[in-house]
C-alpha cells in the first residue's frame, strides 16, 4: 500500500523551502525562503503529521 505525502509549498513558486515566522501583527505566518512571500499560517502549515512507519 502507497501513502501520498503532502508538504505544504508556496502559493507563488511551489518551492517546499518554507518557515514559520512570527508576525506582531497577524501572529504566527508561513513564509517562502525562495521568492520571500508570507501568509497566516494554517493549522496544516504548523503541524505536518508524518506517519510512524514513514519516521523510522
Amino acid at each position: 500500500m502507497s501513502f501520498l505525502i503532502d508538504f505544504p509549498n508556496c502559493y507563488v513558486c511551489r518551492s517546499i523551502e518554507l518557515e514559520i515566522i512570527l508576525n506582531d501583527e497577524f501572529g504566527p505566518m508561513t513564509m517562502c525562503g525562495e521568492c520571500g512571500y508570507s501568509w497566516i499560517a494554517t493549522f496544516a502549515d504548523v503541524s505536518t503529521d508524518i506517519p510512524q512507519y514513514l519516521a523510522s
